[in-house]
């Protein structure tokens, strides 16, 4: 099999021996690939090092799994981004960190989604860019973004228009709750079949897009997202501990 060429995100390292490691890439035209980096932790005499760093992106040339065996094989890295502004305030590191454990959880190995390479590649420059504004808000708005592309990529995006239960559009100001089983929004008739339920605020579905607080969204998604992939996430603690305590410097 001809090695491929694609564009990555490193989303997990794990050491393998002395000099190699396991990377867990997300391509945009292969999806999720485990592969073997021989060398990557120092260089041998046949092999440089490849030099992988976590939440960096770059152009990788590997060649995929063969029959049962569980790992491909990256023959070559050169690095584009390092998104070092990360490294420098918890809100945008935790954030980034988020974004990986999410793609882990919902892709599927060798199932591309571009779209969805799009948006992390996206949510990591405009987490890393030291122009931004002030990172607590604004970072987890855009976390909050990232969150429901995914969720459009996955075909998991839930109904938050009308509720799921009965197909009545909900009216401004009424009471709704949330259902992640049920996929969306259900009425006050419909909730109680449903005991794995949140109750919605009504002014955070009335409020002109851009003006509720991105925290609450940030919460609602990451309850869905974990119950879509059964199981938490641990960037998520760590993220609402950072807002909690004001972000600062790392």
């Amino acid at each position: 099999m001809p090695p491929l060429i694609d564009q990555a995100v490193v989303l997990r390292l794990s050491d393998y021996s002395e000099t190699s490691q396991i990377a867990t890439l997300f391509s945009r035209g292969n999806g999720l690939v485990r592969l073997i980096a021989k060398g990557a932790r120092r260089p041998t005499r046949s092999r440089p090092s490849i030099g992988l760093d976590l939440l960096e992106s770059g152009e990788a040339l590997f060649v995929l799994a063969k029959g049962e065996a569980g790992l491909g094989t990256l023959t070559d890295w050169k690095q584009q981004q390092l998104f070092l502004e990360l490294r420098t305030n918890p809100v945008r590191l935790y954030g980034g960190l988020y974004s990986a454990e999410l793609l882990l959880a919902t892709m599927q190995e060798n199932d591309p989604h571009p779209d969805a390479f799009d948006a992390v590649f996206s949510l990591l420059i405009e987490l890393s860019d030291p122009a931004s504004p002030p990172p607590n808000n604004a970072a987890i708005a855009k976390v909050v973004r990232f969150q429901a592309d995914l969720l459009r990529s996955i075909g998991y995006l839930p109904n938050l228009r009308q509720c799921v239960g009965c197909g009545r559009t909900r009216s401004r100001g009424q009471p709704a709750w949330f259902s992640s089983r049920a996929g969306g929004l259900l009425c006050a008739k419909c909730q109680d079949r449903y005991p794995d339920k949140h109750e919605l605020r009504a002014a955070l579905l009335d409020g002109p897009r851009g003006t509720t607080p991105p925290e609450e969204w940030f919460a609602l998604l990451d309850y869905h997202l974990t119950e879509v992939s059964a199981r938490p996430f641990l960037a998520a603690k760590c993220l609402r501990e950072a807002l909690a305590t004001g972000g600062g410097h790392l």
